[in-house]
């Protein structure tokens, strides 16, 4: 009777363990989703120089998440520019509502791309897996570029193995000329 009480609780409490293991599991491609966007000066209000602080939240399951070498080179090679873009992980696509429709801008300086490089966020120990959010800012001082009253940003995240998250859209963000 004893043993049986023993096998029953140990089966039971095996059983909560993998429940609890398979319900905080992501899997190992990156997953990302919109959280919200806010706009703040840089120094004084009357020069004008705004920041956009992006937030996205992240799901990887595997935790590779960021460069392991953070001192990557700098050079753009415009030769090898789809290697230049290797470094980045966080790809940043800016969006001017122009005439009813959204028109991406790229930046003028193809080799000053949008997108960023994340420091490596790999857990250590055991359990690789990764949540949360990511805040980065957006330089807004010479946008926008057209006459427009919206814009919007996508994002895609890559991890270290290759894997792409899928590409989300941010939410319709209206401001003032």
């Amino acid at each position: 009777m004893r043993f049986t009480k023993i096998l029953i609780l140990a089966s039971l409490s095996l059983f909560l363990i993998i429940a609890c293991e398979q319900n905080q599991k992501f899997g190992d491609v990156p997953s990302l989703s919109w959280r919200k966007a806010n706009f703040r000066y840089l120094g004084d209000t009357a020069d004008n120089r705004r920041v956009v602080d992006l937030t996205v939240y992240f799901t990887d399951g595997d935790g590779d998440i960021g460069r392991e070498d953070e001192n990557s080179s700098d050079t753009c090679d415009l030769a090898n520019y789809s290697r230049f873009l290797e470094r980045y992980d966080l790809f940043i696509y800016y969006y001017e509502q122009v005439n009813g429709e959204y028109r991406e801008i790229t930046p003028q300086d193809s080799c000053l791309p949008f997108h960023n490089i994340l420091p490596n966020l790999t857990p250590t120990g055991q359990n690789k897996t990764l949540e949360g959010e990511i805040t980065t800012p957006f330089d807004y001082a010479n946008f926008p570029v057209n006459n427009t009253d919206s814009i919007r940003f996508e994002f895609l995240l890559v991890d270290r193995a290759g894997h792409e998250s899928s590409r989300i859209i941010g939410k319709s963000i209206s401001i003032k000329n």
